[in-house]
């Protein structure tokens, strides 16, 4: 779009969005090894999120959404756990002290690869305010979990609120409280049915032939135009 409306002729923009490499197996003795190293209790609610630490990806939003419920969602503590590095580090650290939450969350620092977070986590969330496709998005349907984003670009293109994910408005973290809140407080049974959901959509629109048959596709149409 933001092509065609500078000027550039529209049959010369091909979009072919990415795909994620498979996921990497967690067996539950790692899940185990990482709930001791990191302090998150046997039966905590696991939320998770990832990126690099900078205002545009949201994360002050996410800790504020954080605060806006209670600690335990039926009986069960919700611990948020927070993968990347960034020049925000410790000015996230002390939003969660002013918010009373640091005891429920935990800055993980850089990981690569991020898998076996994925595989400990009950809800992923997505807080950008500015995110032109969301990876993160794919990355979590690579795993099968259900996921709350803001509404960015990206994130408009990918999900299908209310059946691949729940969408909140970008810096509204009333609204992202309460997304993840439903999430946490549906049966495991539907909150698996949106993980498969998401699932199904990535390997059926962001699948790693789907992307590569239409990258083929395009060479092949361009070299058709080329010799035609």
């Amino acid at each position: 779009d933001f092509l065609v409306k500078s000027g550039m002729p529209a049959k010369s923009v091909h979009h072919i969005g990415n795909f994620v490499p498979d996921p990497i197996g967690v067996d539950d003795e790692a899940k185990e090894a990482l709930r001791t190293e990191h302090r998150v209790p046997e039966n905590a609610w696991v939320v998770f999120a990832l990126g690099r630490l900078i205002p545009k990806k949201g994360f002050y939003d996410l800790l504020r959404a954080m605060a806006c419920f209670p600690a335990e969602i039926n009986g069960r503590v919700v611990v948020l756990l927070l993968a990347g590095d960034g020049p925000e580090m410790e000015k996230l650290k002390a939003l969660a002290s002013e918010l009373g939450i640091e005891s429920r969350v935990r800055m993980l620092g850089w990981q690569d690869p991020p898998d076996v977070f994925f595989g400990l986590a009950d809800v992923f969330v997505c807080p950008s305010r500015h995110e032109p496709l969301g990876n993160v998005i794919l990355e979590a349907w690579n795993h099968a979990l259900p996921l709350v984003s803001t509404r960015s670009d990206g994130a408009l293109e990918l999900i299908e609120d209310g059946a691949t994910g729940l969408l909140c408005d970008c810096k509204d973290e009333q609204g992202m409280a309460a997304g993840i809140r439903q999430l946490l407080e549906a049966s495991g049974s539907d909150r698996a049915a949106m993980g498969d959901a998401g699932n199904a959509c990535l390997n059926a629109r962001y699948g790693k032939d789907t992307i590569v048959s239409a990258y083929l596709d395009l060479y092949r149409d361009l070299l058709a135009e080329k010799t035609g």
